[in-house]
């Protein structure tokens, strides 16, 4: 995580070993980083392609807040947004 986009937090990776993939390690992950976030927002971006971190953010109520053409040829970014309620700074007055 940084705090490089629009000065909120920005979950830049998020990898699971294909051994460990389908046990709930990525929810655990994206609950570990919300729990640390010291800002009132948190976005993370994925490509349309991946539809597996798409079911991720949505699993985890995470909502999509944006889509943008010209980062990867022909696969465009989608931006999600954590729900605020489940970050720490959940008031919104900053870390």
């Amino acid at each position: 995580m940084e705090y490089s986009f629009f000065e909120q937090g920005f979950v830049t990776m998020l990898m699971v070993a294909p051994s460990a993939r389908r046990r709930c390690v990525g929810a655990r992950l994206l609950t570990a980083v919300e729990s640390v976030c010291t800002t009132a927002k948190l976005f993370t971006s994925t490509n349309v392609s991946n539809r597996p971190m798409q079911q991720l953010l949505q699993r985890a109520s995470w909502r999509p807040v944006g889509l943008l053409h010209g980062l990867g040829e022909g696969d465009p970014a989608l931006f999600y947004l954590c729900p605020s309620t489940r970050l720490r700074d959940a008031t919104g007055t900053g870390g």
